[in-house]
């Protein structure tokens, strides 16, 4: 293992520590979001051919153009108040809010009846400089504000009227690791061997992890183990305090509650990233790689309902985007040569975006709504 300044931060965090041992959580947001040389903090792309991994939003523009006629469709709603804004949390290197402000810019263009301000949430300054970069050519028509946090925005912005979007963000939020022996639950925590090489141990659970347990009926199986993310509930339950009148969307891949803790699936869903190979070491040059685990839905629309927000539906990607028109985007072209022709491309992009056992069925697609009476006369409902 090479001897990262990360590395040797994270060896320290666990000499330091009271019992010669960190939670699995603890060492994952080190591994994540560590200031010094933390995947997501790392000047490194992360998204495309050239990074570890691919998104919808890297496929090409028609996701974001697709995403932007649902949301304009949200921001028409005669009950939503102004000033209206379209806030993205987590949003990368910015494709996906270009994608987007640019369909909608076309969209305000044609009918203009509603006005709206974006609001980007990034806590890498890394990732900040490519939004920044990426959305200059919005300055001067479109008010863009940037901050670190929910909490700060609020400073700002106390009370959210519009559209909350997140794409891929919760799946990379730290979790706990458990494992069910002997008929009793352990959490995972990360020690050091002779040669400071990381090795995991079984100590007692946090309480709110053995709440989680017991209110997802995770099944008491020996030798069972999966992920608790007690931190994407604390996030939804900030996202509904803040969101007074309009939608959360919250794209991401996981399952509902009676399928991602299905007995058969009995080593988790924690999986990294790197170079477009996937493996499940998530010790294996921390900083390097991508950490992910599968986002419990159940689990955020049970915090949704606690903070006033209903669920209009749990979507495949493939079933969201279709009923937001994508075909409509499909063109005709007489090439011969569909990987020079745009046409082409992007209609090999519809295509990889709805495939069934591709991106369509690996995406779901959480919509929330929360202060609106007529949220069923959404088109993409229809």
């Amino acid at each position: 293992m090479r001897e990262s300044a990360l590395y040797r931060t994270i060896v320290q965090e666990i000499r330091d520590s009271n019992k010669k041992a960190i939670p699995f959580r603890d060492f994952m947001e080190l591994a994540l979001y560590a200031k010094n040389g933390g995947y997501y903090n790392k000047e490194a792309k992360k998204i495309g051919k050239q990074g570890d991994f691919y998104t919808n939003s890297s496929v090409g523009a028609v996701y974001g153009e697709t995403l932007a006629d649902a949301v304009w469709d949200m921001l028409r709603h005669e009950d939503m108040r102004e000033p209206c804004y379209i806030v993205e949390m987590g949003g990368g290197d910015g494709s996906l809010s270009f994608q987007l402000l640019s369909r909608l810019q076309q969209l305000t263009g044609e009918a203009c009846e509603r006005k709206f301000s974006c609001i980007m949430i990034e806590a890498s300054a890394y990732h900040k400089a490519l939004q920044e970069e990426k959305l200059a050519p919005f300055e001067g028509q479109i008010s863009i504000a940037w901050y670190g946090t929910i909490e700060e925005a609020r400073k700002d912005v106390p009370y959210l009227n519009g559209v909350f979007i997140s794409n891929e963000l919760p799946d990379a939020f730290p979790v706990h690791l458990i494992e069910c022996r002997k008929g009793k639950w352990y959490e995972i925590y990360v020690a050091l061997n002779e040669r400071d090489g990381f090795i995991e141990q079984l100590k007692e659970p946090a309480a709110a992890v053995l709440d989680y347990v017991a209110r997802e009926r995770i099944p008491q199986i020996e030798g069972y183990r999966t992920e608790v993310n007690l931190a994407s509930i604390q996030w939804m339950k900030e996202v509904g305090r803040w969101l007074e009148k309009g939608y959360a969307v919250t794209i991401d891949y996981g399952y509902e509650r009676e399928i991602l803790y299905e007995p058969e699936r009995k080593e988790g869903t924690l999986l990294c990233y790197q170079g477009h190979t996937m493996n499940s070491s998530p010790y294996l040059q921390p900083g390097e790689q991508d950490i992910t685990a599968h986002v419990n839905f159940s689990a955020l629309m049970d915090t949704g309902a606690e903070q006033g927000m209903r669920v209009i539906g749990l979507y495949s990607q493939r079933e969201f985007l279709l009923r937001a028109g994508i075909l409509k985007r499909l063109q005709e072209h007489a090439s011969v040569d569909p990987f020079l022709n745009e046409t082409a491309k992007r209609n090999r992009a519809v295509r990889q975006l709805i495939m069934p056992g591709g991106m369509g069925d690996t995406f779901r697609v959480l919509v929330q709504e929360k202060g609106l009476d007529m949220a069923e006369g959404l088109n993409f409902l229809k």
